[in-house]
Order: structure tokens, then sequence, then C-alpha cells
């Protein structure tokens, strides 16, 4: 998705976060509105 809006002329702010079990990143669109995508594997949240 941040590939995408970069092409569509957006920007990134940031380096991509990695940690594993989760990933974010985000891009700011043309109007310079901050947008973040964050993804967390079900599996790493604690139940109970």
């Amino acid at each position: 998705m941040v590939r995408l809006a970069v092409a569509a002329g957006g920007t990134t702010y940031n380096e991509p976060q990695d940690h594993g079990f989760m990933y974010g990143h985000g891009f700011a669109d043309l109007d310079g509105h901050i947008w973040e995508i964050i993804y967390m594997e079900p599996s790493a949240i604690k139940r109970g």
C-alpha cells in the first residue's frame, strides 16, 4: 500500500518497522495527512 501511495505522489516519512510479529509503515498523502499501516500476527496476542 505504501508503494502505491508513493507512486501516486505521496511520500514516506520513516522506514518500515519490522519486529517479526508486527510490521508497520506509513506515508503522507498529497494533502499532508499521515497514514499508518500496521499488522500484528494474531498468534502473538497473549490471551487469558
